[in-house]
């Protein structure tokens, strides 16, 4: 009983003893005019099923429509954006060595039956593989749908992410996650990933 006394005297780690946190949330990063502009991008721009990492597709998991945001001055102020957003989640929460963002930016529809499964976004291969951080973003007013709740579960507790328009979240893209299925409508969202070097 002794032993088991002294290590609870164990001074707390270099977080303080304060409960580690998951994912960085900013309401309203994007407003609802750039978020209308965002949504008529996608309705004018090739569309893609949805797939999963490493250029797989699977129904059963995934079920969605995207595109891929052109890397042009039209939509510099976007990349701006995300990259002051992910910066800021990095400095105030994660900490992790980041070297850039090597994949497009993604918009993403789901309409009625669409959904994500569970599932992380850190996967194999040269890209997939160096995934750090992930960024999402609504862009659908949240009565424009029904059912489509983006929610994480880091720690065995579900975090349904708010639905407001113009809101982002930064989390680890070893995170589980899921876009549960879609009811009615349509929900569209901003979609990327941050990389950088393996943990050590």
């Amino acid at each position: 009983m002794a032993e088991l006394r002294a290590a609870s005297q164990l001074l707390p780690g270099p977080g303080g003893g304060k409960p580690p946190a998951f994912w960085a949330l900013y309401p309203s990063a994007f407003s609802p005019s750039e978020c209308a502009i965002l949504r008529d991008a996608f309705a004018q721009l090739d569309r893609h099923d949805g797939g999963l990492v490493a250029g797989r597709f699977d129904a059963k998991v995934r079920q969605s429509v995207l595109v891929w945001l052109p890397e042009d001055d039209a939509f510099l102020w976007v990349h701006r954006r995300i990259a002051q957003l992910v910066a800021d989640a990095n400095r105030d929460v994660f900490h992790y060595a980041l070297d850039g963002i090597d994949e497009e930016l993604q918009l993403a529809a789901y309409g009625p039956g669409y959904y994500y499964d569970w599932h992380i976004d850190r996967g194999r291969g040269a890209t997939a593989g160096r995934r750090k951080l992930s960024l999402s973003v609504q862009l659908s007013p949240p009565d424009a749908y029904m059912g489509g709740a983006l929610t994480l579960n880091a720690n065995g507790r579900p975090f349904q992410v708010p639905r407001d328009q113009g809101t982002a979240i930064v989390f680890a893209a070893h995170t589980i996650h899921r876009v549960a299925p879609v009811v009615s409508g349509l929900r569209h969202s901003l979609v990327t990933w941050v990389h950088g070097p393996d943990f050590v």
